[in-house]
């Protein structure tokens, strides 16, 4: 019996290889369904057509190309929570040059003879190019977009009030976290930034209310019962100031984030802040 669990338990749990292959065999199947579309658009959606006979002809040069592109471009090691930028311009580079070398293949007169998808109609590749996008790129924002924005607003938001100081690359990682978590310990309110032209914009729907030198007023107009700083390059002096203003006015859930930090790194977290308990600490470099 404990080995039975044991086992279930093993099959379940996450791992890399488990991570890949789900994305490898979800792309075929996506590739498969794209094809297909983008036959339809040219037929005009006509029920005439046999569909898979097209398909099976041609469908082994498009899987080849995107899985084996979308493999040298390292898409298959992207971290499914945390998919970002740059891993999204290396989907759309990747199927952007499978599909260029596809179009290729089509053109006549190749040296390569009898190849099934040679006089291939381009409208397909061009369609199949963009359904095929949209598809793979929402199966890898799928949980970020459920972990941050669905899941965030299906929860009871019951977190004390609080207040982030940096409306940079930090503030947007602990909101980030704090959606993750569907704001159990902490609940935003808004933001206060240095940066001129960042007041009055919005960082993940809240708002950047103003300056730190506004701190005592936003403070009461808000009930703050929190406050997050979230600027690593904040200096004693700045943050004592910032630390006595907000325990004057009763706050006293004081977090930062630790003054070494790699951002290369996507971990950053609620938990993971550090406490400040005295201003004693603040101006000997110690923060806890």
């Amino acid at each position: 019996m404990i080995a039975l669990n044991n086992l279930i338990r093993d099959f379940f749990s996450p791992s890399s290889f488990k991570r890949i292959f789900f994305f490898f065999l979800s792309d075929i199947l996506l590739f498969f369904f794209s094809l297909y579309i983008a036959f339809l658009f040219h037929f005009d959606f006509s029920a005439n057509i046999g569909y898979p006979a097209l398909i099976i002809e041609v469908l082994p040069y498009f899987l080849v190309l995107k899985l084996g592109f979308l493999w040298s471009f390292r898409v298959y090691r992207i971290t499914w929570r945390y998919v970002g930028l740059y891993d999204m311009i290396h989907i759309v580079t990747a199927l952007f040059v499978a599909d260029c070398v596809l179009i290729i293949l089509t053109l006549p007169n190749l040296p390569i003879p009898d190849l099934a998808i040679a006089n291939f109609p381009k409208r397909v590749i061009f369609a199949d190019c963009v359904i095929s996008l949209f598809l793979v790129s929402g199966l890898r924002i799928s949980k970020r977009l459920y972990m941050e924005v669905f899941r965030g607003q299906g929860m009871s938001k019951q977190g004390k009030r609080t207040l982030i100081i940096g409306a940079g690359n930090a503030g947007d990682l602990i909101l980030r976290d704090m959606a993750r978590q569907g704001y159990g310990l902490y609940r935003p309110v808004g933001l206060l930034d240095d940066d001129p032209m960042k007041v009055g914009t919005y960082l993940r729907n809240l708002k950047v209310l103003g300056k730190t030198t506004q701190l005592p007023d936003v403070l009461v107009e808000e009930s703050i019962e929190a406050i997050i700083i979230a600027i690593p390059s904040l200096d004693h002096k700045e943050l004592r100031r910032l630390y006595e203003a907000a325990r004057k006015l009763k706050v006293m859930d004081i977090k930062v984030i630790p003054r070494i930090y790699n951002f290369n790194k996507p971990e950053l977290n609620v938990k993971g802040l550090e406490e400040i308990r005295s201003a004693s600490r603040i101006s000997s470099g110690g923060r806890p």
